[in-house]
């Protein structure tokens, strides 16, 4: 089965909604909007990250120099958009739509506004032939963020342990709890 990812977002900051299309054999089956139920990885989460100096930079809100700064800190793992220093900080990427035979992408994300509230904002089309002075990047945050909704389709999904360790943490208030009431019985 050969799967193209067409669009994906990030829903209730959690989940994903992913549109695809899947082949078998010559046929193809298109499925335009499904939405998991399981928690992104953070894996996921990242990859979305990687295209937030791409959205900044295309919508016109920094400077090609605060972009290639902004690529470069997140290649080396450094990237860090809500530090309070960070040009980027206002902005958040949840989404992604490819175009027709995936030649080029729009982005979809908003911008906080100093009053609290945010603007939601996709960017233009942008086909992978364009001017872009950083195409080649774009190109491979896409590939990567592609790759991983692909993963989160075949089962990735965040670890669940941590979910399990707040309810053993209960589970163990309540057996202590009970032990308390069991000597207070006895006396």
């Amino acid at each position: 089965m050969n799967i193209t990812i067409k669009n994906a977002s990030i829903k209730n900051s959690l989940f994903l909604k992913y549109g695809y299309d899947h082949f078998v054999g010559s046929t193809k089956y298109s499925h335009p909007s499904t939405t998991g139920d399981a928690p992104i990885h953070d894996d996921l989460r990242e990859a979305f990250l990687a295209l937030t100096p791409h959205f900044a930079y295309i919508c016109e809100e920094i400077s090609e120099s605060v972009c290639r700064e902004s690529i470069n800190d997140f290649k080396q793992g450094v990237f860090h958009p809500t530090e309070e220093t960070d040009p980027l900080r206002k902005y958040t990427v949840i989404g992604f739509t490819l175009g027709k035979e995936s030649e080029g992408v729009t982005i979809i994300g908003s911008k906080r506004l100093d009053s609290g509230k945010s603007i939601n904002i996709n960017t233009p089309f942008l086909k992978w032939d364009d001017d872009y002075p950083f195409d080649s990047e774009l190109i491979a945050a896409v590939d990567l963020l592609k790759s991983e909704v692909y993963e989160y389709i075949e089962g990735k999904r965040a670890p669940a342990q941590n979910q399990l360790d707040m309810f053993e943490d209960q589970e163990e208030e309540e057996q202590e709890a009970f032990a308390g009431a069991d000597v207070e019985n006895e006396m």
